[in-house]
Formats: C-alpha cells, structure tokens, sequence
C-alpha cells in the first residue's frame, strides 16, 4: 500500500473557503479513483489554525499517478488560497493488507 500526505497551510481568513472547496472539490475526485482504500482530511486545531492536512491510502503505487492526484487534491481555483503546501508519499509497512473497499464517511 502507499500512504500520500498533503499538507497546506492556508491564507490567513482563507480557511473556511479552503475547507469548502476540498468537501465540495477534492474529496469526492479522490473518493473516486481506483485503488483508492482511505482517505482522512484534518482540519486546523489550535495555534496551527492555518494548517491542513489529507492522508489517503492506496492499493499500490500504480493507482498513484502523482499529477492526476495533485490536480484533485489542489483544484487551479484553490492554489491563490495557499501560503505554501507539500506532498509526500511513502510505502506502508508492518500491517495487514486492508480491503479494497474506502474506509471513510461521507462528509
């Protein structure tokens, strides 16, 4: 499986509008990918007000095709909500393989 970690931190006074973007935008593009297991958005808790994050989870490194999932992540309309942001990926060990069926609640 592979883990990709999106963190943003937000504008000042851009945080609702950021949040609503990703829940109206983002989230259901990812939901809809193949090979996609999970997927865990953060929101601000905190001094950290301005930052968020996304952990998604998928089947194996094929089902990552790093610019599609970027440009879900990070619709054009929400980059001038953003101060800075970074992607990471990495490959899980140590647990059991999960089902191929998302683990998440519909926002």
């Amino acid at each position: 499986m592979v883990i990709r970690l999106f963190h943003a931190k937000v504008r000042q006074g851009k945080q609702a509008e950021f949040k609503k973007m990703l829940e109206v935008l983002s989230l259901p593009a990812i939901q809809r990918r193949r090979g996609m297991i999970a997927l865990y958005p953060g929101q601000p808790v905190g001094p950290k007000a301005d930052e968020f994050v996304l952990v998604t989870v998928w089947k194996d490194s094929a089902a990552v095709d790093d610019d599609r999932w970027v440009k879900s992540v990070i619709p054009s309309e929400a980059l001038s909500l953003l101060e800075e942001w970074h992607v990471a990926g990495y490959d899980s060990f140590g647990v059991i393989e999960q089902p191929l069926k998302p683990l998440f609640q519909t926002i």
